[in-house]
């Protein structure tokens, strides 16, 4: 009996912190968007910022040397949010195997009526 109110009270915890979860998900990944979208202004700044550098004029010079400056933060900037945000994928992806396993093991606990994870009566 208390295997089967064990496994209800992880049922309903593993839903909830599933719900809790849903948000983070989906900011991770406009995150991902977010980074794709500036890695590729940064290519882009950086391949008009060496056309206008190798250019005739003085002033496409100066101009494409500063384009081609900002091209290189905006490249620092992809790579340093590329790695924060593979950190925090980890961790929210350990957080998603954490909730499965609860919704498993709560399952099982319930389905058994003892602490087994084996398959229900045969």
């Amino acid at each position: 009996m208390l295997a089967r109110i064990l496994g209800v009270l992880l049922l309903i915890g593993g839903v909830a912190w599933g719900v809790e979860l849903i948000w983070p998900v989906f900011g991770s990944l406009f995150g991902l968007l977010g980074a794709v979208a500036v890695a590729l202004l940064a290519a882009a700044a950086l391949y008009i910022g060496l056309r206008w550098l190798r250019g005739e004029s003085l002033l496409g010079r100066v101009v494409g040397a500063l384009i081609l400056l900002a091209g290189i933060w905006l490249t620092f900037w992809a790579a340093w949010s590329l790695v924060a945000g593979v950190f925090g994928a980890a961790l929210l992806l350990l957080k998603v195997a954490l909730m499965l396993a609860m919704l498993y093991v709560g399952w099982r606990w319930l389905d058994n009526g003892e602490f087994s994870l084996r398959r229900g009566r045969i």
